[in-house]
């Protein structure tokens, strides 16, 4: 799930940046591409020309870990863990050789999640596999000045013009149960139990 939401992005990012005219036709496409910042060295870096999408921390939204870890599937109670809901940090670089087609391009981005922040299979078309079933809400990201530095500090390279989203509620489980047992429909109670009880 985490490529998925991830290459979905990419995906609706680039049709939306595709409706603009190029401004720089030398800019390669897809403009967008999912790669990790932190992997590309000096040299690579010279080489890109391109929006970089990459995940820079992945945190549990501790708010969902009280849903029921049962399901009734007549006529039994499938007993299975809760999913695991999770909020992805996602970075946005504009690593482009023209700094003013990177600042362009980054404001454009700024753009298509101010349009439009919650996507699910209802009001958005994808042609990536395994997502028929989601639920994609972005929030815009503000670190300060302290924590911008200790996040280009980590990532090994140089600060580029850069914006930071918080992707919520990202589900993750797996098809396992745990246990399962039939409904449980009357509790009888015999004359020794409720002697046991009144005593």
């Amino acid at each position: 799930m985490l490529f998925r939401s991830l290459e979905f992005l990419k995906e609706q990012l680039n049709l939306y940046l595709d409706t603009f005219p190029p401004d720089d036709p030398q800019v390669p496409k897809p403009i967008v591409k999912l790669e990790n910042i932190a992997s590309l060295d000096e040299q690579a870096i010279k080489n890109v020309d391109n929006i970089l999408i990459s995940l820079v921390n992945i945190a549990e939204e501790t708010t969902l870990k009280n849903i029921p870890h049962y399901v009734k599937e007549f006529p039994n109670t499938v007993y299975r863990n809760p999913p695991v809901y999770l909020n992805l940090f996602v970075l946005f670089s504009a690593v482009l050789k023209k700094y003013e087609h990177g600042l362009i391009l980054l404001s454009r981005v700024i753009q298509f999640f101010q349009g439009k922040h919650s996507f699910d299979h209802k009001n958005s078309f994808t042609q990536v596999k395994g997502l028929e079933d989601f639920s994609i809400i972005m929030d815009l990201y503000s670190p300060t000045f302290e924590q911008a530095n200790y996040l280009w500090s980590t990532l090994g390279g140089k600060q580029h013009p850069f914006v930071l989203y918080k992707l919520r509620l990202t589900e993750m489980q797996r098809e396992s149960r745990t246990e399962e047992r039939g409904i449980i429909k009357e509790i009888q109670l015999n004359e020794e139990t409720l002697q046991k009880i009144t005593s």
